[in-house]
């Protein structure tokens, strides 16, 4: 709300250009920068809020009963008045393991009272984007060899499987000179809840993650 207001103060602020008149931007006038959106930002209680957690994830880093124990100072006691910050110094996406280093873990089956499959929970969200827009999830074209042959390979297909929306799957590669077991990556873009942790955990970020066009994304009617 902050950066649209933002927007809306630097497009229409100056009455020489016509988009304070019309509406329409024309391509002969300059870019403008939102220079107060930081200003604006600092000075309201999103600001106040997220700098109270601002350890709290970094805090992890030390191990999971440190990370609980910080967070729970820092969330109860010191209410983000420490003195330091935490500083993250390598990429979520390097921190992405290869498979090998890990055992497959076998998941017990949704049993329909406490527990359900992924697309009753999807169901629930209420997710819904414009059949006719173009996908907001696309695979970078530098990354391409990613998800053919780094991602399954040497990774499991981590995104086929954190994906809360079953936005990503591999499946046979219908390719008449592919190898046995070659598997394609196929992006349900349409199932997206906009989490985003496909375009941060993945190798190499190979996921290019822009936003929908407006109103588009889960619909939960209950928060």
């Amino acid at each position: 709300m902050i950066a649209a207001e933002t927007v809306h103060e630097t497009l229409t602020g100056n009455e020489k250009f016509s988009v304070a008149n019309t509406g329409e931007i024309s391509p002969d006038e300059p870019v403008m920068e939102l220079s107060d959106f930081e200003d604006k930002m600092k000075s309201s209680w999103v600001y106040d809020e997220l700098r109270e957690v601002r350890n709290c994830h970094a805090s992890f880093h030390m191990g999971f009963l440190p990370g609980l124990v910080y967070s729970g100072l820092a969330t109860h006691i010191f209410k983000g008045k420490e003195p330091w910050t935490f500083r993250h110094t390598v990429l979520d996406s390097e921190m992405t393991k290869e498979a090998s280093n890990y055992s497959p873990i076998d998941y017990p089956q949704p049993d329909g009272i406490l527990t359900f499959d992924l697309l009753t929970n999807l169901q629930r969200s209420g997710v819904y984007h414009e059949d006719d827009q173009p996908a907001h999830l696309q695979i970078k074209p530098e990354f391409s060899h990613v998800p053919k042959g780094v991602s399954m390979q040497k990774y499991a297909g981590p995104e086929q499987r954190f994906c809360p929306a079953g936005v990503y799957e591999y499946v046979p590669s219908e390719e008449k000179d592919s190898d046995d077991g070659q598997k394609d990556l196929v992006i349900n873009a349409q199932n997206c809840v906009h989490c985003k942790c496909c375009s941060i955990k993945m190798p190499q970020q190979y996921i290019q993650w822009t936003v929908p066009e407006g109103g588009g994304g889960p619909q939960y009617q209950v928060m």
